[in-house]
């Protein structure tokens, strides 16, 4: 919980409740007992390091991951990478490094004044440590900060000496920016932004013509405000959006015709810098796993502990009916006295007698739980006798024995079992209700988006189903397998969702459904999306493009059909056809075009992007429902 405050409305104290989150401690662990964390942070205990090293991690791992140095071969990233010498392992994280610093880029002021964002500075592309160490120097002995990328390279009108040379400055000026302030004059947006200097004035034309400039009007802004006055006239009236009315298509017709230049990628690049600069393109952070944190905190994967194995433990007490054991790797651990060796009993032997504290004694696993660190254990003679088998991992083109049978058993199970003889399954859930589809749908009708019921299957006691409402009206059924069944009537250990795997019925419903439903209102939250029907989503369209003619326009639109789908409509003028994509709502964001993106705004620029790549004869789309794809109109680059 917080820290108690005083509510007003209902004059007491109150405390809400923080959100926990559990993140790899590699780098904290590992950063904590070097040197440089005692400077950082003189007079503090190690645990304490530990803990601020945790928090600057979850604010830029990035940063941290960078700080590192050479350390950086400690983390483990792959179970394998100790297989190749440290030095190569090095050449390919610095690669890495280097792809990423580049991607996110480094805001030049910062880096002056921060000493971990001054570590990033060497792995921007024409830089090194070297040249960057020297416009470090170089820029902090001009006594202010930098107001403009070409002041990079000097500005002797003022007395600012060169940080570096011209080809230098060339190669990484797109990847240096400087945050825009609107208030300080002679700012440039676009400096701001991830478009390289060299195309600055094909982004001023652009801006211009989202605006609808005519070149008396850029004249006037640009002999009142300078070059970069209408970038900033459209980020003023905050009229970004605008340039998604443009073709770009003829921007590059035109310079590839009067310049011989191809930057049909580049103006698309242009657009999207103008309306989000230097926009987050990584993945979203996402929560450990159970299995990820299980492996954090105790070492163990699951190769390397598994129900079945036989282990070492440490007795901690021993108790009439029950043992208390540790693991190895910090688990606690249990073994009942129906477990212990059958000799015992015929004895009449108790556990005080047999075993004492910290002696260590062999088990089997019969249970281990991941998520509560706890594991079950026998000794009994009949158990330990059975040899501990690894499951196989077979490849492409071996044929796996085992995997036939149990799926012949499968089969067998399966059409053996009549439907109507269905066994009733009781599941304690809160949410589970021996419903079939049409009376979950009738329960779900009265409840929230997102809201869910776990029900029976018709495929067997090794599946379930989830019926979550998408929409009103709307509900998708999530076919559930059940993996790792201790009997027919339990829930399965492992549950399977298309590819996703859970541990149990709470974590898919917050990772899985929860999830979705989230990227659903996201979908139904932008302003792109239309509310009706697919018709009146294209009558929409039509409208717009006969009011204008030479502007192209999409919209969004839910697929009741296919519950968990929404229709793209676009039509890219007023003569071209409408086109139809599906977009699939995934736990992680959206996909189309076999394509994933995180968020609304990434599937609005991926769009954008797949069509400009694939052009007309690579996306596959229906015209009309006529399947003639894209022949029918321009492609469309449409936000």
């Amino acid at each position: 919980m917080s820290t108690a405050y005083e509510d007003p409305d209902e004059d007491k104290e109150v405390s809400d409740p923080l959100e926990v989150v559990i993140i790899n401690d590699e780098v904290a662990r590992l950063y904590h007992a070097l040197p440089r964390a005692a400077v950082d942070h003189p007079g503090v205990p190690p645990l304490t390091r530990y803990c601020i090293a945790l928090a600057m991690y979850m604010q830029n791992p990035m940063k941290e991951y960078a700080a590192l140095g050479d350390n950086i071969t400690s983390i483990t990233f792959d179970p394998n990478q100790q297989l190749i010498p440290k030095a190569k392992l090095k050449k390919h994280l610095d690669t890495a490094m280097v792809d990423m610093v580049n991607l996110v880029g480094i805001e030049i002021n910062d880096a002056m004044n921060d000493k971990s964002t001054e570590n990033l500075l060497q792995y921007i592309c024409g830089l090194g440590q070297r040249k960057a160490g020297q416009m470090i120097k170089t820029v902090n002995g001009w006594g202010r900060d930098i107001a403009t990328r070409d002041q990079l390279v000097g500005d002797m009108e003022h007395g600012l000496r060169p940080s570096m040379g011209a080809k230098c400055w060339e190669n990484c000026a797109s990847f240096l920016y400087i945050m825009y302030d609107q208030t300080e004059n002679g700012a440039d947006y676009l400096d701001n932004t991830r478009i390289h200097p060299e195309d600055y004035d094909i982004a001023r034309k652009i801006a211009a013509d989202a605006l609808e400039f005519d070149e008396e009007d850029i004249k006037t802004e640009v002999d009142h405000g300078g070059p970069g006055a209408v970038v900033r006239k459209l980020v003023a009236d905050d009229a970004q959006d605008k340039v998604n009315d443009l073709l770009l298509e003829q921007y590059a017709e035109q310079l590839e015709t009067k310049f011989g230049q191809h930057k049909r990628a580049t103006l698309e690049s242009i657009r999207a810098e103008l309306q989000n600069p230097f926009e987050e393109l990584r993945r979203n952070f996402t929560y450990l796993n159970s299995s990820e944190t299980f492996t954090m905190l105790t070492g163990e994967t699951e190769k390397t502990l598994q129900e079945g194995m036989i282990i070492s433990v440490s007795v901690r007490r021993t108790f009439g009916d029950h043992l208390e054991v540790k693991l190895d790797c910090g688990i606690d651990g249990g073994i009942s006295s129906t477990e212990f060796p059958e000799d015992m009993e015929k004895n009449g032997l108790e556990a005080r007698q047999v075993w004492q504290s910290n002696q260590v004694i062999q088990a089997k696993i019969t249970h281990l739980d991941t998520r509560k660190l706890t594991a079950q254990l026998t000794m009994r003679e009949q158990e330990l006798r059975k040899p501990f088998k690894r499951e196989m991992y077979h490849g492409v083109d071996e044929w796996d024995d085992d995997q036939e049978a149990r799926d012949t058993r499968e089969m067998k199970k399966a059409t053996s079992n009549d439907s109507s003889a269905r066994i009733q399954r009781v599941i304690k859930h809160s949410l589970y209700r021996a419903f079939n589809s049409a009376q979950a749908e009738a329960e779900l009708a009265k409840q929230g988006r997102g809201d869910c019921i776990i029900r029976p299957s018709s495929k067997g006691t090794d599946h379930l189903v989830i019926t979550w409402k998408v929409h009103d009206g709307v509900f998708k059924h999530e076919d559930v397998l059940e993996l790792d069944k201790e009997n027919e009537f339990s829930v399965g250990k492992t549950l399977r969702v298309d590819k996703a795997t859970y541990s149990d019925l709470d974590e898919l419903i917050v990772l899985h459904v929860k999830a979705m439903a989230k990227k659903v209102d996201e979908m139904m939250g932008d302003d792109r999306y239309q509310s009706g029907t697919k018709q009146q989503a294209e009558a929409w369209l039509t409208t717009y493009t006969d009011a204008n003619p030479k502007r192209s326009m999409y919209v969004f639109c839910i697929d009741r059909s296919y519950p968990g789908y929404f229709h793209l409509c676009f039509k890219p003028g007023r003569d071209a056809g409408t086109f139809f994509w599906p977009v699939k709502v995934i736990p992680s964001g959206f996909q189309l075009q076999e394509n994933k993106y995180p968020d609304m705004r990434a599937l609005k620029n991926g769009f954008k992007l797949l069509v400009a790549n694939h052009g007309t004869g690579g996306v596959k789309a229906s015209a009309n429902g006529n399947g003639n794809g894209m022949a029918n109109g321009k492609a469309v680059h449409a936000r």
